[in-house]
């Protein structure tokens, strides 16, 4: 446990501006496609981008996008005891663009709508077998919101954040039979790619990257860059090589968890931009632990007027918790378990020090 001069026992753990610039390379020789009949592979609204973004192009461009299918996956079971049933969001996006869908968990026993030369997959979460690609002439592409080989997996953008990470940006690769993330990088976010804003947040900088992915998706289409030979048109490789690659896993409620041992006030910040909320446990005046959430936390720039000896401010109706490294973070708003939002002064109350 470790005692911080709030006055809290915790137990610790051992829309901003985004700049985009045309994310292409820019030296490619274009090349002949067949009309594409499509089988667009999705799940969230990173996905959905692109998603509309190939309707559009279906719309305007039948000659290089014919026909689109869409392959969502199952609801699944979320909330507080499993009860909710939640469809993935790109399948009320392809009902809305009165495509045809096919929700399926596996593509064991099943064949691909008749005709279907090209898959693309953003942001699916299942692996495309072999079959299914050598079935299709120009097999698949895949957008990714990372440099790849920088931070493959299912969760580059968290991964980036929580890395702290300045810059970031998007891959389109071809998809590899035998392994996520492993294939040819046809086209890349120029380097050193995007600035991630000092206070983003996941919700805008997904939004931002999904619309800088759905273009360089519709445009690597134009340019013909899913007919072989593959060019690898990636320059993080050449970066990385000979360093460890950063794998970017699934995330879960874990990594909101404040490491109280290590977190400075800016790291409370971030991860409560990337989750909404951090959490800790704490322990209360009956000497019983619970769990606390912030549901805002703020660092204090070190010119700012702080109440060095007072836990809590109640004129300005918040709460100060100073770090391991010494510096303080201004909460306003808690949700101990049990309990509905409250502001922190209040929520924190319990878990005073007398």
């Amino acid at each position: 446990m470790l005692r911080l001069s709030c006055g809290v026992t915790f137990a610790p753990r051992l829309r901003p501006a985004f700049q985009q610039r045309r994310c292409f390379s820019s030296e490619f020789t274009r090349k002949a496609s067949d009309p594409l009949r499509i089988l667009f592979c999705g799940s969230d609204a990173f996905s959905c981008e692109s998603l509309r973004a190939l309707h559009r192009e279906h719309e305007t461009n039948r000659g290089l996008v014919e026909s689109l299918d869409v392959m969502v996956l199952p609801p699944r079971r979320t909330g507080r005891g499993f009860k909710e049933i939640k469809e993935v969001p790109c399948k009320s996006v392809a009902e809305h663009l009165g495509l045809r869908i096919h929700q399926r968990e596996t593509f064991r026993g099943w064949s691909m709508p008749e005709g279907t030369n090209l898959i693309v997959v953003v942001s699916f979460g299942l692996f495309v077998p072999p079959r299914i690609l050598k079935s299709a002439k120009y097999g698949g592409l895949n957008v990714h919101p990372s440099l790849l080989p920088h931070l493959r997996g299912p969760a580059p953008i968290h991964h980036a954040m929580m890395r702290g990470e300045k810059y970031t940006g998007v891959s389109l690769q071809t998809l590899d039979p035998k392994a996520f993330d492993h294939g040819t990088v046809l086209a890349q976010t120029p380097s050193p790619g995007l600035p991630i804003p000092a206070n983003a947040t996941l919700q805008h900088l997904t939004e931002d990257l999904a619309k800088v992915g759905a273009e360089m998706l519709v445009q690597g289409l134009r340019d013909g860059l899913h007919v072989p030979p593959y060019r690898d048109a990636g320059w993080m490789a050449e970066q990385l090589h000979g360093e460890d690659l950063i794998h970017a896993p699934k995330v879960g409620k874990g990594e909101s968890q404040i490491n109280w041992l290590e977190w400075k006030p800016s790291d409370f910040e971030r991860f409560v931009n990337i989750f909404g909320t951090v959490w800790t446990h704490a322990r209360n005046d009956k000497g019983k632990f619970k769990r606390v959430l912030f549901l805002d936390a703020e660092s204090v720039s070190a010119d700012e007027d702080v109440p060095r000896t007072v836990r809590v401010d109640e004129e300005r109706d918040v709460v100060y918790v100073q770090t391991a490294h010494g510096g303080w973070v201004r909460v306003r708003s808690v949700k101990v378990d049990g309990k509905t939002a409250q502001k922190a002064r209040i929520g924190l109350r319990e878990f005073m020090r007398r």
